[in-house]
């Protein structure tokens, strides 16, 4: 499989941000754009719910769920299915780590 290399223009808080919260999920950003890119094609969808009713970091929490439990490889160099397990340890982990701020 060959791969393509893309740019995207981020805020550089948000970047700085988002490379944080990656980080604590264990994914490197690259995944984690492999995994969202994956996971559109696949269901042809956005995979998390887009909403005014959620709170933003709900809306964190429930996309980083959706996306993991929909994502079957993180990118082509790495591939891992992910349990419901783990992804509920991610959660609580991020959640415990926000709450202690």
């Amino acid at each position: 499989m060959s791969t393509t290399a893309i740019s995207i223009r981020l805020d550089s808080d948000i970047k700085k941000q988002f490379d944080k919260l990656c980080n604590e999920f264990g994914l490197s950003t690259n995944a984690a754009f492999n995994l969202f890119a994956r996971t559109v094609v696949r269901e042809q969808a956005i995979p998390f719910p887009i909403s005014l009713k959620n709170s933003e970091s709900e809306q964190r929490s429930i996309a980083a769920r959706n996306a993991l439990q929909r994502s079957q490889h993180l990118s082509a160099e790495e591939s891992h299915e992910w349990t419901d397990e783990e992804i509920d340890e991610l959660i609580a982990a991020y959640r415990h780590r926000k709450k202690k701020k």
